[in-house]
């Protein structure tokens, strides 16, 4: 997504103003359009990590699932002292963000559980308090031993759990299209068994699935059906997350206002019950709203109190990621230095908390602000990093990510033929995983390679191809663009000379 998010900054377009000046006959039709368009039109420079990914508001962050991971209690409540009690010990460890500590006071209520049931919630509770941490594999590994251990004892709500929580796993790596059919599953089992909230997850995590491939229609209507079922169950929680993600659509849309009214319902909700950490979570969307309006003095102080609250609270997780916001409105400001510093905040806190996903993110990050300094070779470097991270957590939307970035580096260096052959290996990945905005914005990229190389002809398909794409997901501001460059690489239909009229000889003058 990073890559073409301003293409006008985008390194192919410069060699779109120069290569197809030496292809002849387009020169007088391409090339003015082209250059008066980079004079007049060009924005400010915004560095490559204003994307969502990178930040608390879209997918890519434990947060926004915070409140819709299924937990499963069944047994463990009335359970004999020795499973009951190191139980609720992690409970009260997970509440204050200790993580590893829980996980180990679970393992020793796991270690003295009495039947199937007890161990698949106790996985459940282990698994999630991986998943906090980002340690995905960790993670699938106890949703699928919970799994197991669900259908040894024929217990529905247990699978209807495990399997709603691969699901985001799977979503969490990228995976869209196999999240879809973990969560579909467990809203099936939700059906079946009349689990009104079980059943109020799924919609709600189909619909981050559904808006992430872009399909905001569809997500909305996810999360408007999770909503009401929430509000029939009295579910202040999944309310607020509901409301949360009906922002986002309406954000993504380019819906600021109404965005901006649900994220503040949200946090209405959040205070009332005492969601510090998720009233932390809802200002950090509310900031990026303001950092979309360009208000970024009103972004760095909803980060800032954000951070504040994480801070109370404990929640080195969330302080991370407000860091890693506020690294981008210093980078958005040109404040490089200062990003820097933040990004690598974030970073040793990830790093402490053994949070893979974090740590690829914040090298990826990394990576952004030294390209902007200069130092492609440095930005190389830290994104290779990030994409090898991205690789051993098996997270696909990462990797196609960084090795689009990796042929901007190319395509900085002249090398264009590295920067395709890294153009079609994000694009194929976008393409397997179903995200078609990142496929579009690859499709983009390899437009600009070709018509840097003067070919307008082979620029042309792909970019028309983007353009279809940016139709279909509502991403009018890519839409634009991508209309812009067609426009200017299209060659002008030759105006046909006119024909001079024959003038009339005046009559002969009378003698």
């Amino acid at each position: 997504m990073e890559q073409v998010a301003d293409f006008f900054r985008n390194p192919l377009v410069q060699g779109v103003l120069t290569a197809i000046g030496a292809s002849g006959v387009l020169a007088a039709v391409v090339l003015f359009p082209v250059r008066w368009l980079w004079h007049r039109l060009r924005p400010q420079p915004e560095p490559e990590l204003a994307t969502k990914a990178d930040l608390a508001e879209l997918k890519g962050t434990v947060d926004e699932l915070r409140g819709q991971l299924s937990t499963y209690l069944d047994g463990l409540p009335e359970a004999k002292s020795e499973v009951r009690h190191p139980f609720e010990e992690g409970l009260r460890l997970q509440q204050l963000e200790q993580r590893d500590a829980a996980i180990r006071a679970f393992e020793r209520a796991f270690a003295a559980a009495e039947n199937d049931s007890q161990r698949c919630a106790l996985h459940i509770f282990i698994a999630n308090s991986f998943l906090h941490t980002g340690r995905l594999y960790e993670a699938e590994g106890h949703y699928r031993q919970a799994l197991a251990a669900a259908e040894k004892a024929e217990d529905k709500q247990g699978q209807a759990a495990a399997v709603g929580n691969l699901g985001s796993v799977r979503y969490l790596r990228g995976d869209f299209h196999s999240a879809e059919r973990h969560y579909n599953k467990a809203l099936q089992i939700g059906q079946e068994t009349g689990d009104r909230l079980g059943q109020a997850n799924a919609l709600n995590n189909l619909g981050n699935v559904y808006r992430d491939q872009g399909d905001l229609d569809r997500a909305q209507r996810h999360h408007q059906q999770a909503l009401e079922l929430h509000q029939q169950v009295g579910n202040r929680l999944g309310q607020a997350n509901a409301l949360g993600n009906l922002g986002r659509v309406h954000a993504q849309r380019g819906e600021l206002d109404e965005a901006e009214k649900h994220y503040s319902k949200a946090i209405e909700i959040r205070k009332n019950i005492g969601d510090r950490v998720g009233q932390a979570s809802d200002l950090a969307s509310l900031g990026i709203l303001y950092a979309d309006r360009g208000d970024l003095d009103k972004a760095e102080n909803h980060f800032k109190g954000a951070l504040e609250i994480d801070c109370q609270i404990g929640n080195r997780l969330g302080q991370a990621n407000q860091l890693t916001n506020l690294g981008y409105v210093y980078a958005r400001r040109g404040e490089l230095d200062k990003a820097e510093h933040y990004h690598k905040e974030a970073l040793v806190i990830h790093r402490q908390l053994g949070n893979a996903l974090g740590q690829a993110h914040d090298l990826g990050n990394l990576g952004v602000v030294y390209r902007h300094k200069g130092d492609s070779r440095k930005g190389q470097h830290y994104y290779k990093k990030a994409l090898k991270v991205f690789r051993q957590i098996g997270d696909r939307l990462g990797q196609a990510k960084y090795l689009g970035n990796l042929g901007n580096v190319y395509a900085d260096r002249g090398e264009l033929d590295k920067a395709e052959q890294h153009y079609k290996k994000a694009l194929e990945i976008d393409q397997r995983i179903g995200n078609r905005l990142g496929h579009a914005h690859h499709l983009e990229s390899l437009g600009l390679l070709h018509a840097r190389r003067g070919n307008a002809s082979e620029a042309l398909p792909y970019l028309h191809e983007a353009r279809r794409v940016y139709c279909q997901v509502g991403a009018v501001a890519d839409l634009q663009k991508a209309e812009t460059f067609i426009q200017a690489l299209q060659p002008s239909t030759p105006l046909k000379p006119k024909r001079k009229r024959a003038r009339k000889k005046p009559p002969p003058k009378a003698p």
